[in-house]
């Protein structure tokens, strides 16, 4: 399909689709559309078509102060801005036509700005008011939810409790087992004997150079403790 072919089924879509707008003429630059008043303020180059704006506009546009409509590539499109008194961000008032003008529309592109007159405040919708029990105090199960998990949080500290407790006394009675059995180990005094001394019978003497005798040292490794012989010539 061509260029020409494509644009002849555009215009017969646009023939056959009904006008978004009925607008009726009032004098030069003021209009009825869908009986609401509309003055044309600014008609740059001869932009403002009665006809194009009837077939572009939709119900959608009443609700801003101005409507623009500019011309690129034989289409024509419409943006609505809002009065500078409106609270509403900058780039939808119609202070900010001119920047409009030169970042989304072609270069000294045909223009025209309507005002509308009768505009349709909208006004946020708000927000449902919480429900009256949202503000309530908890219900009586929660509380008894509540209470539960009290006693369980009370019962498991109380358990762990009593198992430290089992546990140091059986640490302590493991300490004094092992007192107890050191001081079997210790003397009169209290003082663990290193040592002991055992006696020897006396032999006969022998000159030194034949003594082959030697004194010997006797370990015990389970409490530490060695033997000292003495040996007598």
């Amino acid at each position: 399909m061509d260029k020409k072919s494509l644009q002849t089924l555009i215009d017969d879509a646009r023939a056959s689709r009904e006008p978004g707008g009925v607008i009726v003429a009032v004098d030069e630059t003021h209009f009825q559309i869908n009986e609401h008043p509309y003055e044309l303020m600014v008609n740059y180059r001869d932009a403002f078509d009665r006809v194009e704006l009837s077939d572009r506009f939709n119900t959608y546009f009443s609700r801003y102060d101005y409507l623009v409509g500019d011309w690129g590539f034989g289409q024509l499109r419409l943006r609505g801005f809002y009065d500078d008194k409106r609270n509403v961000a900058g780039e939808l008032k119609i202070g900010a036509l001119q920047d409009y003008l030169d970042e989304a529309c072609n270069t000294g592109c045909p223009y025209f700005v309507m005002h509308n007159e009768d505009a349709k405040v909208i006004t946020p919708k708000r927000s449902p008011r919480p429900r009256e029990n949202s503000h309530r105090g908890p219900s009586r199960n929660q509380n008894n939810g509540g209470k539960q998990q009290n006693r369980n949080r009370t019962a498991n500290r109380n358990q762990n409790q009593k198992q430290n407790e089992q546990k140091s006394q059986r640490v302590n009675s493991s300490q004094r087992q092992q007192a107890k059995h050191h001081s079997h180990s210790n003397n009169g005094n209290g003082q663990q004997k290193a040592y002991t001394v055992e006696k020897v019978k006396p032999v006969k003497k022998t000159p030194v150079s034949q003594r082959r005798g030697t004194v010997k040292t006797v370990g015990h490794s389970q409490h530490r403790k060695f033997t000292i012989r003495e040996k007598e010539d």
